[in-house]
Parts: structure tokens; sequence; C-alpha cells
């Protein structure tokens, strides 16, 4: 599909959004809190980049028990993935998407490297891709404007 931007998203995305269920947001938009989320270390910044980027979320109920672990600074816990298990290529997607997320503070500490890991696992992939996903991340962080 290419570098899609979803309507109502604040961040352009390689993931078909509009595509996915409602349960499948969920669970994008939570992987998203959960690598903002791994370091400890978040911002009053990135919270607000964050709301910005899960705003194709319409469920409000989702969105405040989102901010509920933003103002607690505890990571979600993340169920499986429930569709996509023949299209790798989306998943791989929302991995590349969720590097965007973790490298945007210009950091991929060992903590969102972990949960990238438990994440990329949870999505079906071996280690040795996840490695590569996260080569790419350093090669985002090092693109980034300063």
């Amino acid at each position: 599909m290419g570098n899609r931007r979803d309507a109502e998203a604040g961040m352009s995305f390689r993931t078909p959004i509009h595509q996915m269920d409602d349960i499948q947001k969920d669970w994008f938009a939570t992987a998203m809190v959960a690598v903002v989320l791994a370091d400890g270390n978040v911002s009053q910044g990135e919270v607000e980049s964050l709301m910005n980027t899960i705003s194709f979320l319409h469920d409000p109920e989702v969105v405040d028990r989102l901010k509920k672990f933003l103002q607690y600074q505890t990571p979600p816990p993340l169920s499986a993935f429930i569709g996509w298990e023949k299209e790798l290529k989306n998943r791989a997607a929302m991995l590349l998407d969720l590097i965007e997320v973790a490298v945007a503070d210009r950091d991929f500490s060992e903590p969102e490297k972990e949960k990238f890991y438990e994440i990329g696992k949870i999505l079906g992939f071996p280690t040795t891709k996840i490695d590569e996903l996260i080569a790419m991340g350093h090669k985002f962080m090092e693109a980034l404007p300063e």
C-alpha cells in the first residue's frame, strides 16, 4: 500500500489502518503506548505527540484507558494480535511504525528494544527479523531532522 496517511491520524503510517477493525486498532495503539512507556521516561511532549498519533481511535473508553497507562507511566499488557496471519507485510508495517514511535525522542533505549522484541514475537517474527528492524530503527533515528 505504500506510505499511506490515515485521514484522521497525526502520523503517516505504513500500517493500513483503514483495513483494521476496532480491536486491531486498539491493539496497535496499546502497542504504541507500551513502546513509549518501556523506558520509564516519558515527557509531556511525548504524551501529547502520542495522543495525536493514536487519533485513529474513536472509542473514548479505549482512549481514556490508554491515557491512564500514560498518566501512571505503567506499560499496558499486550495480548496476541488477531488477524493478518497471512499478511506478514502488514504486521511488519506495524513494527516499522512502532520503531518510529520508539525513536521519536531520538533515543532507542534497551528497555524499548526489549519491548520491541516482545511485540515482534507477539506478531510472529523470528529474532533475526526483529534484529533487522531494530537496525532500521537506528537508521530512522539518524535520519531525524535536528
